[in-house]
């Protein structure tokens, strides 16, 4: 008899691995956030074993499986008793927790190993995390920072983070930053399914009712928002942030120059990508800055002429619950913090 554990007991464990035996291509499409890849079949033998069950019937498929699958069995073996080392449960899981999943459990559950099976496999925790993301109010509510280009919101967020407060970046999450130059800077966004899984993961462990987040259009990158999510997000708290002129502009060249490996290569792909909205003329003279290393009117200029602009109609949708002038990112940080407690301390 094959241990099962169901997704929502699954999610509660302080101390587990998921192990994922579906092919690389699957695991690469979405997986468990943290979950190991141990193939039963690769890609190429999973086409295999599929022509074969629809030509010739399911016996000559298991058959051929096992064929496969034998020789691996060592190496996997070998692998469990190293993860097994950490005391962790194991959570084995395939598609729908049938037959890859079943047979993986059975199996070295006989040899001795404390390993369970995902019932239901991915498809329940995909399942579960729709059924979440349609609650997703019952749960939590967001505080929305706003602000033009370079006011620093993403740097708020991670300095609310070190003082406790809860927010979720969901430009990290989607690996990526809100520009030509970030979609340049991020290469490898990752894929729809694994973004709304890590998305989970990351409400699922945030235990407060209010989270804060950075105002976002629903497309982050290559990835979208799921709906439940950001029609939240417009229903939620809003807060402007604003500061100076000379302060947006030195976030940016710290940003995309002092702290960007070969930022002038990213610079010039970036202006270029910009042509038809801002003419040959202006990009030929953002491109002679760079190259005389003037970065600062570079960030001057498309803040006021391309950026401000551009945003200006999105940050007039909102009436703001608070709004936060700094000279020094502090205030803005501690002014936030305490807007923060006051109004989660309500739930408490």
């Amino acid at each position: 008899m094959v241990g099962k554990v169901e997704i929502n007991a699954a999610l509660k464990y302080t101390n587990c691995i998921f192990i994922d035996v579906r092919s690389p291509f699957e695991f690469m499409e979405g997986t468990i956030p943290g979950a190991i890849n141990l193939p039963l079949l690769d890609n190429e033998e999973r086409i295999e074993i599929g022509k074969i069950y629809k030509k010739d019937g399911q016996e000559l498929a298991k058959i051929r499986g096992l064929e496969i699958v034998s020789p691996k069995l060592p190496q996997y073996y070998q692998r469990l008793l190293e993860l097994n080392r950490g005391n962790q449960e194991m959570i084995v899981f395939c598609a729908r927790g049938g037959l890859r999943s079943a047979t993986f459990v059975h199996f070295f559950k006989g040899m001795g190993l404390n390993i369970l099976q995902l019932e239901g496999g991915f498809k329940a925790y995909r399942n579960y995390l729709l059924n979440y993301l349609e609650d997703l109010h019952r749960h939590h509510h967001f505080i929305v920072l706003h602000g033009f280009t370079g006011v620093g919101k993403t740097e708020i967020l991670e300095k609310l983070k070190e003082k406790h407060v809860a927010v979720i970046d969901l430009e990290g999450l989607a690996c990526n930053k809100g520009s030509v130059f970030g979609e340049i800077v991020q290469e490898n966004p990752l894929t729809q399914k694994n973004f709304e899984n890590c998305l989970l993961q990351t409400l699922l462990l945030t235990k407060e009712k209010y989270i804060i987040v950075e105002s976002e259009g629903q497309r982050l990158g290559q990835v979208i928002i799921p709906k439940q999510v950001h029609e939240l997000m417009k229903k939620g708290r809003h807060i402007l942030i604003s500061t100076s002129i000379e302060v947006r502009v030195g976030r940016l060249v710290e940003d995309y120059v002092n702290n960007t490996p070969n930022h002038k290569e990213i610079l010039v792909r970036g202006i270029q990508l910009l042509k038809k909205r801002i003419g040959k003329e202006k990009v030929d003279y953002y491109l002679q800055k760079i190259t005389e290393e003037d970065f600062s009117s570079v960030a001057k200029e498309l803040i006021l002429n391309y950026y401000d602009p551009l945003y200006k109609p999105s940050i007039q949708k909102y009436n703001y619950d608070l709004e936060v002038n700094y000279d020094k990112i502090e205030e803005a940080v501690n002014q936030i913090a305490l807007n923060y407690h006051q109004i989660e301390g309500k739930f408490n």
